[in-house]
């Protein structure tokens, strides 16, 4: 018995010693942790007045992270301090808001939104060469062209991936609820300056009048995709797609444009859907420039930076930024971008054996048994 002893011990002694060869690195994401979406000037998602990015400075991030998120990476700084993501470790739960717009785009009154977010998607993985694709994106359906620009682009310099948002309608809800974005744009030739109110809630302006345009989410959102990736919703038109209509109301003073009450009037077609085609690109630490010289209202043009402050060891601060350049049938074209910051605190390392070690433990665990019956025989034999 005393050879089983021995390799009992052996097994023992090699696991602990190991044990620590082949570590992941857990971390969990701290307070300041997580994500903003924006699309062209004017619309911030989740909805408020619209906001900026300075540099690598971001506003506060109304996406926040779920409690008890775990993210994995690797500690060396030879492998770039890779990191995986979970699903859904950033969620918003849908709350009908509205916010006006009229101060930034007198073609627009308000937009209204319902709607959940969660990133990303499915588990992600950031790493050093992870941004992939060209360095520039052109597209020509309009003039001047939309391009979006990633720097730096040399390779061992693309730290990010792809991590998509996905967007869930909420419950009904708001003065009309019919779709998850509500665009109350300006309906007549010469708009009621806000703040106003149409003679149908007791008001003197007639011309306090707003056309609906409803943006029908698709589940998934371009900002963040794989580069080239095609993300194409139905639009709609109406207070209920795909019925067209107009809205009389109140349309108030703080923030300027925004929607107090409303009535619904069904109306012809005032101009068909508003269907969007988005070309998503993915997240970045480095620096991205977006135009769309076409967008409704003035010329869009955005430079967004992220930003990597973690330690030696993986704990810290990283911020990725990603763009999508979209065009809509009714509003044209638009530049869009999203910012992610996860604020990771390193959790005690838990052990894990390497491959090799693994394959050495199997091996003398199977040799007890066998030395067992050798044993046996033997002694039954003498």
């Amino acid at each position: 018995m005393m050879i089983l002893k021995r390799i009992c011990l052996a097994a023992l002694v090699l696991s602990l010693g190991v044990a620590g060869t082949a570590q992941a690195a857990q971390y969990s994401l701290a307070a300041g942790s997580g994500a903003q979406l924006h699309i062209g000037g004017g619309l911030a998602l989740p909805i408020q007045p619209s906001v900026t990015v300075v540099g690598g400075v971001f506003p506060p991030l109304m996406i926040p992270a779920v409690t008890g998120v775990t993210v994995v990476g690797t500690t060396a700084m030879a492998s770039g301090q890779q990191i995986t993501v979970p699903a859904n470790a950033l969620h918003k739960t849908a709350a009908q808001q509205t916010v006006g717009l009229f101060t930034s785009n007198q073609t627009l009154y308000a937009v209204a939104t319902n709607l959940s977010y969660d990133w990303p998607t499915a588990p992600a993985v950031f790493s050093v060469n992870g941004r992939t694709g060209p360095a520039t994106l052109l597209l020509t359906g309009g003039a001047p062209q939309q391009t979006i620009r990633y720097s730096p682009r040399v390779a061992g310099k693309r730290f990010g991936g792809a991590a998509a948002f996905a967007l869930t309608p909420g419950p009904a809800a708001g003065l009309v609820p019919a779709a998850p974005i509500t665009i109350y744009a300006v309906a007549l030739g010469t708009p009621g300056f806000p703040p106003c109110t149409h003679p149908a809630f007791g008001g003197t302006n007639a011309a306090c009048v707003g056309a609906l345009l409803n943006a029908m989410a698709t589940g998934v959102a371009a900002i963040g995709q794989p580069a080239g990736a095609i993300v194409t919703t139905p639009g709609g038109v109406g207070g209920l797609p795909p019925q067209p209509g107009i809205v009389v109301g109140k349309f108030g003073a703080t923030p300027i444009g925004t929607v107090s009450a409303a009535v619904f009037t069904p109306t012809g077609n005032p101009g068909g859907t508003n269907m969007a085609t988005s070309f998503g690109y993915p997240f970045t630490t480095g620096k991205i420039t977006l135009k769309a010289g076409n967008a409704t209202g003035a010329p869009e043009s955005f430079v967004i930076s992220g930003n990597d402050t973690r330690t030696a060891g993986g704990a810290g601060t990283i911020q990725m930024v990603a763009g999508a350049l979209s065009f809509r049938t009714i509003s044209k074209e638009n530049a869009n971008r999203g910012w992610v910051r996860l604020v990771l605190v390193a959790l005690p390392p838990v052990p894990a054996m390497s491959p090799l070690s693994t394959g050495i433990m199997i091996v003398l665990m199977l040799m007890v048994p066998t030395v067992y019956f050798i044993r046996r025989a033997s002694n039954q034999t003498a």
